[in-house]
């Protein structure tokens, strides 16, 4: 599988306008080229200035040579640049996949409740065990005389 990414900062005046053309022509677009097999239409979350990547996922890479000279693609390139809406020059890299996984970010279905068990108390011989086993475990760890290093003051705990 090959990824082209793509990334450009967009003028702010145009965001809206740029995000409209994303959803509705760009994705559109390339659902119905033959070979794409996803695509992710992506905001920089914490950028300064509005930033934004393209993640176009391809069977392999004749797939992608073969949608650049697509006329679906080549419409919607020529409508995008008479947009006008890049700040910069976009960046453009085409990578192979290594490896990787896909999880469904469909929201999980919720399941049937199950049936609540009525809670008992445990008998009262095994409370007073436990808190014997307890007690007797406090005193087993007691230092019999106090050592230096507990002259040493509060510890500081580490973060």
């Amino acid at each position: 599988m090959f990824v082209h990414i793509w990334r450009m900062r967009a003028r702010k005046k145009k965001v809206g306008d740029y995000e409209k053309f994303g959803r509705q022509v760009t994705l559109p677009s390339l659902k119905k080229i033959d070979g794409c097999l996803g695509a992710h239409f992506i905001k920089l979350f914490e950028a300064r200035k509005p930033e934004y990547l393209w993640l176009v996922f391809w069977r392999d890479h004749k797939a992608l040579e073969q949608a650049r000279t697509n006329p679906l693609w080549r419409e919607q390139i020529k409508r995008f640049e008479a947009g006008n809406y890049y700040k910069s020059i976009p960046i453009e890299m085409v990578c192979e996949s290594v490896e990787s996984f896909s999880a469904t970010l469909e929201k999980p279905k919720r399941s049937a409740k199950p049936a609540k068990t009525k809670k008992t108390a445990p008998p009262k011989e095994a409370v007073v065990e436990v808190s014997q086993t307890e007690e007797a475990r406090a005193e087993e760890s007691a230092p019999a005389e106090e050592s230096p290093a507990a002259n040493l003051g509060p510890a500081v705990e580490e973060e």
